[in-house]
């Protein structure tokens, strides 16, 4: 579907975000209602004694910008959005800390401490806004990292979601005070009826016909190079729903017109840059390269660059800069990248033009020209257009061309509003094997219906092998997955201000003031927070490099509840720090290795092992230890991952982690009031005399116990109190 854009008023809208639209008078009774709405609610700090505010206008609403800050360089400061309404929109408070931060260590507020706070604000600066609220909920995993808690809130009308609107609260965990507030609300909103609207299984036929999933190739990039794999996934992006009234394909677009698809060919690129990765070769290496390879020279890349007729690189162009790059993803492929330009009597560059060059073959990569002669008027039609953009592939690319498929979905049309007809058209060609469409690949066009010229041209196109697509699953198993592991639900979006969409979006409202009504519509949604790509060959929901996907949840347990060390294990797992679940069996042995990823979770932030709570795989295991043998805290003697682990073990590693072992390993030097002191290793008394004296460990009575073996729920206290130093 044509994607169309009334791009100056689009980008009088954008501008408006980040530039007054008019400055109000000195003294003007706004801003004095807006500094107030915001003290009656928050208190300032005397130290922030520093005031500066904007404005800006729209719809006849005043927004006016406050910011409050303090003399000094550290960067205190407070800042609130306002509109003339008396909404508070944006709350911002930042204030500097002397000393170490407690980052890495357990909050001092709990989440439903934090939550209930959180409320109370939104209760206070919205009166009667919660009943019109839905928490959304959060399956991120806790970050001892993470210093604040994020509550967010949806808007809910008639029982369906609005998630365009809402208000997201930041509490910090430390402190349980406000940190941040964000309020997204569209005033004076009209909605549909949900009377008449398709059902849900009606609206599924609907998406299968109007939308519906295809196969693909899809490419993954890592340390080994690429990887291809089929997959089933959603023809067109997030942007498409299903209307709820009709059946038929709805689009709700953006600012920027193409929706995004793959990396690789996703945007309208206006100009390009040198080399994509960074590296860059020296004179020297690129003369040892060409001496032992067959790359072509410089000169025979800016031939090639010249001899293109699209390109109009007449005796002006004056050649400013090359260079010989590395091209990625791919593997011992190079590029030349060439930038030419030229300029006018007073030496200003009226038109240049980046090439791209592989290397190896000669072939023209990539160009994007600029010219500018001052003309503005559309000269050129779509079927115009087209016919050179398809002329110039038959010429520079046929067999390429020939394995590819127009994506009618990625075709964007910029229209200027003192025009009637685009001043621009771009087409994407999808390369296609096997008669399955390969989206990371295929040639992008950009025609400027202006000078009548090609702009921009992009060849994306991997030399790899391909697997068979004769044993994939039928279409219906997949959809039988998506609908019942993902599925629809009934949404509203919201009509954005001053953008004009093509049959199948929004219209324009001529009202008679000239301006658009905010309005809602209804439409059958992809539900989020899963990813869509399905595994051909399987029928299993695939990650974006290709993994299984397995839903990331927090971790809460079913068998805690009358336990003795439920408040601590409660707080651990708010923090992403635990072992799978949903029964956590706390009077179970712990094995060494399942300790091990206690360890790691909190060392480090947990950053090796973040959102892990259970090692499924042996390379897991051994990738494990391999980090905590690097960090000192077990020794390759010491593995012994299935092993039940003994509590005096236990202190040996906790104390590692906390960097004291050197101290700890002048057990001479320790008293130890454990009566059964005799029981413990030698090598280890300095380990438990420490560990007692920082409260980790405090034995039973006066008792350490040192060879009993750990339960699962001590082992967490022992986390908890390592946490709680």
């Amino acid at each position: 579907m044509k994607k169309k854009i009334v791009l100056a008023i689009a980008l009088a809208m954008v501008v408006s975000l980040v530039f007054p639209s008019f400055v109000m008078a000195e003294g003007d009774p706004g801003l004095e209602n807006a500094i107030k709405t915001v003290k009656k609610y928050f208190e300032i700090p005397e130290e922030l004694s520093e005031f500066s505010y904007g404005v800006e206008s729209r719809d006849g609403i005043s927004y006016w910008n406050l910011n409050w800050y303090g003399k000094s360089f550290k960067g205190s400061n407070v800042s609130a959005t306002v509109d003339s309404t008396g909404d508070i929109l944006y709350y911002s408070c930042y204030m500097y800390e002397e000393g170490p931060q407690e980052y890495g260590r357990l909050p001092k507020i709990s989440k439903a401490q934090a939550k209930s706070k959180a409320e109370e604000i939104i209760e206070k600066l919205n009166p009667g806004i919660l009943a019109q609220l839905k928490p959304v909920e959060n399956n991120e995993i806790g970050s001892l990292d993470n210093r604040l808690y994020c509550f967010a809130y949806e808007r809910i009308h008639d029982g369906v979601p609005v998630p365009s609107n809402g208000i997201i609260v930041y509490m910090d965990k430390q402190t349980g005070e406000l940190r941040d507030y964000q309020k997204t609300w569209t005033k004076d909103l009209s909605f549909p009826s949900k009377d008449n609207i398709l059902s849900l299984e009606e609206a599924q036929k609907a998406y299968i016909k109007n939308l519906g999933l295809r196969l693909t190739y899809n490419a993954v990039h890592d340390m080994n190079g690429l990887k291809v794999f089929l997959a089933y996934s959603p023809v067109y992006n997030s942007s498409y729903y299903v209307d709820a009234a009709t059946g038929e394909r709805f689009y709700f677009g953006d600012f920027y017109g193409a929706g995004s698809k793959n990396a690789a060919m996703d945007e309208v690129r206006l100009d390009v840059g040198f080399s994509e990765d960074g590296v860059v070769l020296s004179p020297e290496e690129i003369a040892a390269i060409e001496e032992v390879s067959s790359l072509i020279t410089q000169e025979q890349a800016e031939k090639i660059a010249r001899n293109l007729k699209a390109l109009k690189l007449d005796d002006t162009f004056k050649l400013e800069r090359a260079g010989l790059y590395k091209r990625y993803p791919e593997k011992n492929k190079y590029n030349w990248e060439l930038y030419f330009s030229s300029k006018d009597e007073e030496g200003k560059t009226n038109f240049s033009s980046n090439v791209s060059i592989d290397a190896k073959t000669g072939e023209i990569v990539n160009f994007n020209t600029y010219y500018y002669d001052g003309e503005k008027t559309p000269k050129f039609n779509k079927d115009d257009a087209k016919e050179a953009v398809e002329k110039l592939l038959n010429e520079i690319q046929p067999d390429k061309f020939k394995e590819t498929e127009l994506d009618e979905q990625e075709e964007v049309t910029i229209v200027y509003p003192e025009n009637e007809q685009p001043s621009s058209y771009a087409f994407s060609y999808t390369r296609k094997v096997n008669g399955v469409l390969f989206p990371e690949n295929g040639i992008y066009v950009q025609f400027d219906a202006i000078t009548g010229n090609i702009v921009s041209y992009r060849l994306t196109w991997y030399d790899i092998e391909f697997p068979s697509a004769e044993k994939v699953l039928p279409m219906e198993k997949i959809y039988d997955a998506f609908f019942s592991e993902i599925g629809l639900e009934l949404r509203y979006v919201i009509k954005p201000e001053y953008i004009v969409y093509p049959k199948g979006g929004f219209t324009v409202d001529e009202a008679a003031d000239g301006k658009e009504k905010s309005e809602a519509k209804l439409v059958y949604a992809v539900k989020e927070g899963k990813p869509t790509t399905f595994d051909a060959n399987t029928g299993v929901i695939l990650n974006y490099d290709g993994t299984p996907y397995k839903e990331q949840k927090p971790l809460v347990y079913t068998d805690i509840s009358n336990h003795y060390a439920k408040n601590q294990i409660e707080t651990l797992a708010e923090n992403g720090i635990g072992l799978e679940g949903p029964e956590l069996k706390p009077n179970e042995k712990i094995k060494q290795k399942d300790f091990m990823l206690l360890i790691s979770q909190v060392i480090n932030g947990g950053y090796e092992f973040w959102g892990k709570s259970a090692l499924s795989t042996d390379k897991e295991t051994e990738d494990l230890y391999n980090v905590l043998i690097s960090q000192g805290i077990i020794k390759k003697d010491e593995i012994n991952p299935e092993a039940p682990l003994t509590r005096e073990e236990s202190v040996k590693f906790v104390i590692r982690a906390l960097k004291y072992d050197k101290v700890a390993d002048l057990s001479d030097i320790f008293n130890c009031s454990f009566k059964d002191k005799e029981e413990i290793d030698p090598a280890l008394i300095g380990y438990v005399v420490i560990a007692k004296g920082l409260k980790i460990v405090n034995g039973s009575g006066e008792y350490f116990r040192p060879k009993e073996e750990l339960k699962k729920a001590d082992a967490l206290i022992i986390i908890y109190n390592y946490l709680s130093i």
